[in-house]
């Protein structure tokens, strides 16, 4: 399930109950992270976590100081400084070589339910949240909510970030604004994506389950009835048996849905090629040999979009339908991430391109802390 949907899910639980919690968020990286701006865990008052915001060196501090830390019921900003040379730092997994900043919020506070909110009311669609984290300008978890049509929220900080906000709706990336000395975390906040998968054979089983685990929106096609159930796609969120009329009938794409054309049947990838390609999804990808492609589009007779993979997937020399969902499911995030999906270490720069950052640099009002891990015996 998709991170901040996991963690909607347990607070709505929560809601006008007794369990509480605290979210803490990413909301500024400098150098390397394991995780970026926006990452959550939502930390219960029961010591259940949900979600990560690093590769599991800040979890345990966090979730050991952040109730006394939020104990005002203000937002607290921790600094965590994992740039240092020391051993105890690298010892411990620590070596990220970056400052990363998480605020810290009581899911029950003024500022934080408000947000929630809106988060949960709007998550199958594109919005944009800014979020005040140092400075005084704005009072700290103070935010401004973008849904595509009118800013809402703190009046101040709309209107000083308005623009900043409705370019990250437009741009779809989050960025970092300083404005007024303050610094501002303005989030481009996407729904889950979206996968649908035209054909309900073996091979499309772990196809389903790693884009679930990857916490997608996926949905099942085919025309079999004896294929197109719930119980043979437990990990699918919707299963469509089609009808010869409107294979797309009941199936829903876009320009932002990716496609996997995995049917096996020629015949029956001549019909849905067309409409498929009407709705100008971001992806296509075909099974099959580059042959198989280039015939299809040969019979339909049009030139082969540059949204269409065929074959499909990276070129991982596995055989196994695992090993076949693994390619293609890599070549989709490295073409949604505008990668070659190559080789890490023969990349040239940084791993995580950087942030968009705006207006002159603060200076942090909460010093940073050493990254050290407590283990106890």
């Amino acid at each position: 399930m998709n991170e901040l949907h996991a963690i909607l899910d347990a607070w709505r639980g929560w809601d006008g109950g007794h369990r509480k919690g605290v979210l803490a968020t990413v909301v500024h990286v400098s150098g390397s992270a394991y995780r970026r701006p926006g990452a959550r865990m939502l930390i219960g008052s029961d010591g259940l976590r949900i979600g990560s915001v690093s590769g599991g060196c800040l979890e345990a501090e966090l979730a050991k100081r952040a109730w006394w830390l939020t104990e005002s019921e203000q937002p607290a900003l921790r600094v965590y400084d994992t740039t240092s040379d020391d051993d105890a730092v690298w010892e411990f997994g620590l070596g990220c070589n970056g400052v990363v900043q998480v605020l810290l919020e009581r899911v029950e506070s003024a500022t934080l339910d408000p947000a929630l909110r809106f988060l949960d009311s709007h998550r199958h669609e594109p919005v944009v949240v800014a979020t005040a984290v140092s400075g005084a300008a704005f009072p700290t978890g103070s935010r401004a909510f973008f849904d595509g049509r009118s800013v809402t929220g703190t009046s101040a900080l709309a209107s000083e970030v308005g623009r900043e906000i409705r370019a990250a709706f437009d741009e779809r990336k989050s960025r970092f604004v300083h404005v007024l000395g303050s610094g501002v975390f303005v989030e481009w906040v996407a729904p889950p994506q979206r996968l649908v998968v035209f054909g309900a054979g073996h091979d499309a089983r772990p196809l389903v389950t790693i884009a679930k685990q990857m916490g997608w929106n996926v949905t099942v096609a085919d025309g079999r009835p004896a294929y197109a159930c719930a119980a043979n796609f437990p990990d699918a969120d919707r299963v469509v048996l089609f009808h010869g009329a409107d294979p797309l009938e009941g199936v829903w794409i876009d320009e932002d849905t990716v496609v996997v054309l995995a049917t096996h049947n020629y015949p029956l990838d001549l019909r849905l090629l067309p409409p498929i390609l009407a709705r100008q999804p971001r992806y296509v990808g075909v099974l099959g040999p580059r042959s198989r492609a280039e015939r299809l589009f040969g019979e339909l007779g049009i030139r082969q979009p540059e949204s269409v993979h065929g074959p499909t997937g990276l070129d991982l020399g596995g055989e196994t339908p695992a090993s076949v969902a693994l390619s293609i499911l890599s070549e989709i995030e490295a073409t949604l991430n505008g990668r070659a999906g190559g080789f890490l270490r023969q990349r040239v720069g940084s791993i995580h391109a950087a942030m968009e950052e705006t207006g002159t640099a603060f200076p942090l009002t909460a010093p940073p802390q050493a990254a050290y891990c407590e283990f106890h015996v």
